[in-house]
């Protein structure tokens, strides 16, 4: 079903991971660090998007990912402590990155 999903983007994705292959689910920690692991990357390397702050964002924050896209689907508060971009909806994405 994800996979199907991110042929629909037609995105250039380098790498997709899921909570299935990483046997974790957010908000723990290791769901995160599967993809740095297999990334071979850290905090700093990568742009987490998400639209959820309990499951995602604030998770994404504790461990130190400076890059945070919140898409903001109106079922949570704001709440910019966590420090990210706001989009209404992921087509947004490609103007937060410069595309």
């Amino acid at each position: 079903q994800i996979m199907s999903n991110v042929e629909k983007l037609g995105a250039p994705f380098h790498a997709v991971y899921t909570a299935e292959q990483a046997q974790a689910y957010k908000p723990r920690f290791k769901a995160f660090e599967y993809m740095f692991d297999r990334l071979g990357c850290g905090p700093q390397d990568i742009l987490h998007c998400s639209s959820s702050f309990r499951y995602d964002l604030m998770s994404a924050h504790d461990l130190g990912i400076k890059n945070k896209v919140w898409v903001n689907r109106g079922h949570e508060p704001a709440n910019p402590h966590y420090g990210y971009v706001e989009i209404s909806d992921i087509s947004g994405l490609p103007g937060v990155v410069g595309l």
